[in-house]
């Protein structure tokens, strides 16, 4: 049976409810640096990490596996020929992905491919019988070959992508830039502060926020829980 965009995102939205109140399943996260979430993180938790407490600990999905597929410096090319590999062996019930920090190098010139790659994850992911959540990824700070204008071009074609397949998306990026916007924050213009620990890498509280985020789009938020009323350490100072 064939669906339309509309339809695939009301289906995968039911699905990911019916999942979260169902039987145990497998949860695959693609990505790379952000996800894999080592050395930045300085021994805290990722947001996969995060996410793994929130539903297997919290909401008491203990037979639930979590497989953290991220590696540092992949980008949506590198994934691809590697699919079986780092999701469909898992038979996974949902894939993440959040991929563009690495592949926005590219420049410009790379957006038409990424978005190809980006549909041909979604459609392998469902060919495995996966309910797919894109990821945008979090702002950068201008630097190299890495900077705010092309991370806001990447991350819209995230969202396109999303829109033309029906597929969810968990926007990091649009949190990051509202965040940033409130003149209390102290960061710059595109991240909080404390939330980098480098230009292009989220610290302990910027992986924090990135679990709130998913969380929020999943509909377990919940602030009165261990794991979403963290205070993480964002470098400055505890976090309020």
């Amino acid at each position: 049976m064939d669906f339309t965009a509309d339809e695939y995102a009301r289906r995968d939205a039911d699905r990911l409810r019916e999942i979260l109140s169902g039987p145990p399943v497998t949860w695959v996260f693609l990505g790379d640096s952000i996800t894999q979430g080592v050395t930045h993180t300085h021994g805290h938790r990722s947001y996969v990490e995060h996410f793994a407490e929130r539903v297997r600990g919290e909401l008491g999905r203990r037979g639930d596996a979590v497989v953290n597929s991220g590696v540092s410096g992949a980008t949506t090319e590198d994934l691809l020929p590697e699919f079986h590999w780092r999701a469909g062996r898992f038979a996974p019930d949902v894939v993440f992905v959040l991929f563009g920090t690495n592949d926005m190098v590219s420049g410009e010139d790379g957006l038409r491919g990424f978005r190809y790659r980006l549909d041909q994850i979604v459609q392998r992911s469902r060919d495995v019988g996966a309910t797919v959540v894109l990821q945008t990824p979090p702002p950068v700070l201008d630097e190299g070959e890495r900077n705010s204008r092309l991370l806001a071009l990447y991350a819209q074609a995230v969202r396109e992508v999303a829109d033309d397949l029906g597929v969810l998306v968990v926007d990091h990026a649009a949190a990051w830039e509202t965040a940033a916007a409130d003149p209390a924050d102290g960061g710059t213009d595109v991240a909080p502060s404390g939330w980098l620990d480098d230009p292009f890498h989220p610290g302990a509280r910027g992986h924090h926020e990135m679990a709130l985020t998913l969380l929020a789009t999943l509909g377990v938020l919940d602030p009165a829980s261990a794991v979403c009323s963290l205070a993480v350490d964002d470098g400055v100072g505890a976090r309020a």
